[in-house]
């Protein structure tokens, strides 16, 4: 039987500091020391200096994995372990299946029992430890979680970057799209959360972060047990908000939360549902155990939120829809909310669901 794999794992303070860039710069200098290196997966979101650092390494092509007649892109575990190389690269270890049936850091597990070493990346808001400290702080809610146990059962290299010098970096569009950097500086990359989450990941590094934690929130104001998470369904006039609602109750299910239904109406009634609509959605949500609530803004996807942050949400499901005039202008609203909620998952229920 063949000895277990060892774990590196990149630990990135926020997105964007270079946990990826740093974890393909180790496979590179292996791959150059002569060992078969493979990528296993991987997510460059569009940024050229970490798409340089895959030049040269063999890339696994994705599976496929199909969910509810879409189909997702995901790393092909068969193929990874048919390669037979000596390190593996694989990102975001705290992703998961759509269906949330499967976490990644699961497979990076089999991996490492077939023998072969694994560089991985994940950030400390998803640490199971440090989660509820880092969604506290950040408003954000929380996240899709790894057990601190598999990630200290390995090395781990803490990658951070001063407040400052990151939001240098998301301004000058190294890090989102320029139609996201305005609010991603103007939320979650505040340099109070930023210098917060720095904070974080050394103590869970030194292991003191049970009593750095505790005082943080203390200093933050925000001493206490913390609200029960929730997933929010947005819901509008759209034929599609019972699938959403449908959808946001598994997600809520999977993650222990509450399910939290909000019909944002605009000022001027515009799109607005039926009251027999609105009396569905209200009464569909009461039927699964959640609450529902209306409110109102200029914006709906502001409306939508305001109410996640508050209630600290650790999703936010809506409806995907096609060609509207006023999502052409502004953009979809899922567009709006990954801007308003950069740290928040956000899941879009499409037509054919």
């Amino acid at each position: 039987m063949a000895s277990s794999g060892q774990l590196t794992t990149y630990l990135g303070t926020a997105p964007g500091v270079g946990k990826t860039y740093a974890m393909l710069n180790e496979g590179r200098r292996r791959a150059a020391g002569g060992d078969h290196v493979i990528v296993g997966w991987v997510e460059h979101h569009d940024r050229p200096e970490t798409i340089a650092q895959l030049e040269g390494l063999e890339m696994i092509s994705p599976g496929h994995v199909d969910y509810r007649g879409h189909d997702f892109e995901e790393m092909d575990l068969p193929a990874v372990l048919d390669a037979g190389a000596d390190l593996v690269i694989v990102d975001e270890l705290a992703h998961s299946l759509p269906d949330g049936s499967r976490k990644r850091w699961l497979d990076v597990a089999d991996v490492l029992s077939s023998g072969t070493d694994v560089l991985t990346s994940v950030n400390v808001a998803n640490l199971l430890s440090a989660r509820d400290y880092a969604a506290r702080v950040t408003g954000a809610g929380p996240v899709e979680s790894v057990p601190d146990e598999f990630v200290r059962s390995g090395d781990v290299v803490l990658v951070d970057l001063p407040a400052d010098a990151l939001r240098r970096r998301i301004a000058a569009g190294l890090v989102y799209s320029a139609d996201r950097v305005g609010g991603a500086l103007a939320e979650y990359f505040r340099v109070p959360n930023l210098e917060a989450l720095s904070e974080l990941g050394q103590a869970w590094v030194a292991g003191t972060l049970d009593e750095v934690g505790p005082d943080l929130l203390a200093r933050r104001g925000l001493a206490g047990e913390p609200p029960r998470s929730v997933v929010v369904a947005g819901v509008s006039g759209s034929r599609w908000s019972d699938a959403v609602i449908r959808r946001a109750m598994e997600l809520a299910c999977l993650d222990d939360a509450d399910l939290l239904v909000v019909h944002a109406k605009t000022a001027d009634g515009a799109s607005r549902p039926s009251q027999e609509a609105l009396d569905h959605y209200r009464d569909m949500t009461e039927q699964l155990g959640g609450s529902y609530t209306e409110v109102e803004g200029e914006l709906p996807a502001r409306a939508i939120a305001d109410v996640a942050r508050a209630r600290g949400a650790s999703a936010v499901v809506v409806a995907r829809h096609r060609s509207r005039l006023s999502e052409l202008a502004r953009g979809s609203v899922a567009s709006q909310l990954r801007r308003l909620l950069p740290g928040t998952t956000l899941e879009e229920v499409h037509e054919a669901n």
